[in-house]
């Protein structure tokens, strides 16, 4: 039911074009000048009947107010033979149509129903408008939640293709130089046998540390072919917790030489699932030590292992030195390491065997403020088949 205002200053023609209305099944609610129609709100009102000739104040401008305010009322004008000129007036103030005194029944009802019709199409339209705009606001969120994703995507597609060739090109040079090195140690460690007893204790030394060096160089050959070399897991139940024990058990004497304090949090029952024990215990090593290896002057180490919901947690956290935003930003690049020693692999291997659980990594840390690892893993295996690769790269 369409609510019309009507504004008439003539009782009889007022009280007449109210009852048409009232029979036609409309809400009406009649005014007799300017300050009693002015009064009226836009949102109690659908159609407007109006006299252009109004004490207080003029048809028109009451035309110009209403067409000032939200939602739109649609207004017929009503007016006489002598003022037909005003109609320019009229339509440039926003009028949808007018009727002419004497008021036909006939035409005031049409003028009305057409009014009603406009007014129900106006809101309609507005509505579709704010509908598109809504759609259009969601479809441009989606877009750029998208193309961030695809952004994303991109870069981890660039930064896998580069850790690819970038290891392809390590091991084929690690390969070449690992088969001399081999050779080197050998002949290095005859000659020791075949000379001992003969030099002097200080020329012995000196055949001790090309065999020392030989070996560490034939260690971090190996580390890079390990790298390099595809993680295939063998997902069996295993007990986080007995991992983590076992691991701060085999690095004690690194703990203790650095002075450092170890805090074992284990979860309760038991932190079990479907893992690779192997490339899991390996992963575990490389955060302890690099953990071990930011606290040179001693600190608190501290292993935390836990079950949330269908994933299994792991946290790896010290007071040591910290990282800067840059160095979070790399650290997971290959070969990018802040130590004086080590080739950067340890963690980008970490990630690697995450990755390869379909788990998730996470790192906090500042600089002087320490830093803490946070591994999430599925509680069941859903990634590789075959044998674990027993790599153990450590940066």
């Amino acid at each position: 039911m369409f609510r019309v205002l009507l504004v008439d200053d003539e009782p009889s023609l007022r009280l007449t074009m109210s009852e048409f209305l009232r029979r036609a099944g409309y809400d009406v609610r009649a005014a007799s000048d300017y300050d009693e129609a002015a009064a009226v709100g836009n949102e109690q009102v659908d159609v407007a009947v109006v006299d252009v000739n109004l004490p207080g104040g003029s048809g028109v401008d009451l035309l110009r107010q209403f067409g000032g305010r939200e939602p739109y009322v649609p207004f017929v004008m009503i007016t006489g033979e002598p003022t037909l000129s005003l109609l320019p007036d009229l339509v440039q103030a926003g009028a949808y149509d007018f009727i002419a005194k004497p008021v036909v029944k006939d035409v005031l009802l049409r003028a009305v129903a057409r009014a009603g019709e406009k007014k129900r199409l106006t809101e309609e339209k507005q509505r579709l408008e704010r509908e598109v705009r809504r759609h259009a606001e969601e479809l441009e969120g989606r877009v750029a939640e998208r193309t961030a994703e695809l952004v994303e995507a991109n870069k981890q597609l660039a930064r896998q293709a580069k850790i690819t060739a970038l290891g392809r090109a390590a091991a084929q040079v690690a390969h070449e130089v690992k088969n001399p090195l081999t050779g080197l140690l050998l002949y290095s460690m005859h000659l020791r046998e075949r000379v001992a007893g003969k030099l002097a204790e200080a020329e012995l030394t000196l055949i001790d540390k090309i065999i020392e060096t030989t070996k560490y160089m034939d260690r971090t050959c190996e580390q890079v072919l390990d790298f390099a070399r595809p993680i295939r897991l063998t997902p069996q139940p295993v007990d986080l917790n007995r991992i983590a024990a076992d691991v701060l058990q085999i690095l004690e004497p690194q703990l203790a030489a650095g002075a450092i304090e170890r805090r074992l949090e284990l979860g309760e029952p038991e932190v079990t699932g479907l893992l690779d024990r192997t490339s899991v215990r390996a992963a575990l090593t490389n955060l302890i030590l690099n953990a071990v290896q930011a606290m040179p002057s001693g600190g608190t180490l501290g292993v935390k292992t836990y079950r949330a919901d269908s994933a299994l947690g792991l946290e790896v956290s010290d007071t040591g030195v910290g990282m800067t935003a840059e160095q979070l930003g790399n650290i997971f690049e290959p070969f990018y390491s802040t130590k004086s020693q080590g080739l950067g692999l340890g963690m980008p291997y970490v990630k690697k065997v995450v990755e390869e659980h379909r788990g998730t990594i996470e790192v906090e840390s500042r600089p002087a403020a320490g830093t803490t690892i946070r591994v999430s893993l599925p509680a069941a295996a859903t990634a590789g088949v075959e044998n674990a690769s027993p790599t153990n790269p450590r940066g």
